[in-house]
């Protein structure tokens, strides 16, 4: 099980890459309050070994499924494609 998921996500004016998240911890059968937080810090947990993500979407009976797991390219970049390009990509995730 992850540590956290992230939810949602806010991309800078440009679009050229994520800025802040919506995190969630992960729980029993549930998950918790939202939190949002800068991409670079859920960066830096991944990288540092400190935290693991995935991504959830939420259903149509308001509960949160499952994702994929979320890795870090190039130290800064938070993804869930594994083809290693240079750039965020959580793009199945609702933006706020």
């Amino acid at each position: 099980m992850a540590d956290f998921c992230i939810t949602a996500v806010r991309y800078n004016t440009d679009r050229t890459h994520i800025e802040y998240v919506k995190v969630r911890e992960e729980m029993p059968d549930k998950v918790g309050p939202p939190r949002t937080v800068p991409r670079a810090f859920i960066a830096d947990l991944i990288r540092l070994g400190k935290a693991s993500f995935i991504t959830r979407t939420l259903g149509t009976n308001n509960n949160y499924m499952y994702g994929a797991t979320v890795h870090v390219i190039d130290d800064i970049y938070i993804t869930t494609d594994s083809n290693n390009r240079k750039r965020d990509n959580l793009e199945n995730l609702p933006e706020f």
